[in-house]
């Protein structure tokens, strides 16, 4: 065992031995993951997504923010005169409030009350980024203001990033996020490819509004939808890449060891199913393991394997769905 391994297993002993510190080590990380999550997605609806540039094009943001953006379009087509910023601030927090309700019933307590922080603090942020001239600033660079790709492009690393980072704190940036992490929960599967069904349509209906404007402009409608649905997909790509809670891998332990199946069930919540073979070139006898285990749990077992037999020979498949009982902790 390296001297960084001794070091974290004893922080990790401590903190066994100390409910309150951990609770509250806990408590502080997901504060502080919510936050940073918040100001990352503020930064990049008020920066790339929206735009205060005269001519300038608005990308259509997905879930809950993106029928914000819906919703601002039916008042201007109604001869409203607001202000954008403001509005999205205020839609963007009182749409959540219905979805957060149905994550507390739903999905759990502490998933929801994070959930709220970020809403509450991206809610703030929208509105205030706009005022400290960075938004300005960002938005008529030459850099962003000629280039609607790169807009798409910093749009989508910023959301899906913003995202990824709640899913890894286990909770959410609110919205349809919390409809599609209990999808996903429940269909134990990827959450990006939910979120890219419910934003397209949210897209369509902006696009068809666009158009239903006196002397429509039908190339900026079209390329609206065409740079919209890039930045959702590089926010759907990144999400999949940085969330591995849904992820699983079948791994397949190869050990002489007799008893390494029960130990790891022992230290694992999953199953496992052994097969007897036969070394082709020592003609030893071998015990070949089938498991299939979470993304985030392949280096402990690679650990606790090695640490019963130094000579295990351990191959890790990536899958893509698994049918039938397998255990994922659930969301507090």
């Amino acid at each position: 065992m390296t001297r960084r391994e001794k070091l974290t297993k004893k922080f990790n002993d401590y903190l066994f031995d100390h409910i309150r510190i951990r609770s509250t080590l806990s408590h502080s990380w997901c504060a502080l993951l919510a936050l940073v999550s918040a100001f990352i997605y503020a930064f990049g609806f008020t920066c790339f997504i929206s735009t205060s540039v005269e001519g300038g094009m608005t990308l259509v943001s997905g879930g809950v923010a993106g029928l914000s953006q819906n919703i601002i379009l039916i008042i201007d087509l109604a001869g409203g005169n607001l202000d954008h910023y403001t509005m999205q601030s205020i839609l963007y927090f009182a749409f959540n409030i219905p979805i957060i309700i149905f994550g507390f019933i739903c999905v759990g307590k502490k998933f929801t009350i994070y959930s709220i922080v970020n809403v509450v603090a991206s809610s703030i942020l929208i509105s205030v980024l706009p005022m400290t001239g960075i938004t300005e600033a960002i938005q008529t660079s030459p850099f962003i203001e000629n280039s609607v790709i790169t807009r798409a492009l910093f749009a989508g690393v910023c959301t899906g990033t913003a995202a990824a980072i709640a899913f890894r704190g286990e909770f959410s940036c609110g919205g349809m996020d919390i409809i599609t992490y209990y999808f996903a929960l429940r269909k134990s599967t990827s959450v990006g490819r939910y979120m890219m069904l419910i934003n397209g349509i949210i897209i369509v209906l902006y696009t068809i509004l666009l158009l239903c404007f006196p002397n429509p402009d039908w190339a900026t409608a079209l390329l609206s939808i065409f740079f919209s649905i890039t930045m959702l997909f590089i926010s759907s790509l990144l999400i999949d890449l940085i969330n591995v809670r849904n992820k699983k891998v079948q791994l397949q332990v190869i050990t002489s060891n007799d008893y390494l199946a029960e130990i790891l069930i022992t230290y694992f919540p999953h199953g496992a199913t052994a097969l007897e073979g036969k070394g082709v070139y020592s003609h030893a006898d071998r015990h070949v393991i089938y498991m299939v285990v979470s993304t985030s749990e392949v280096k402990k077992v690679s650990q606790v394997a090695k640490q019963v037999d130094q000579h295990v020979f351990i191959a890790a498949t990536p899958l893509n769905q698994v049918y039938g009982s397998f255990f994922i902790k659930p969301v507090e």
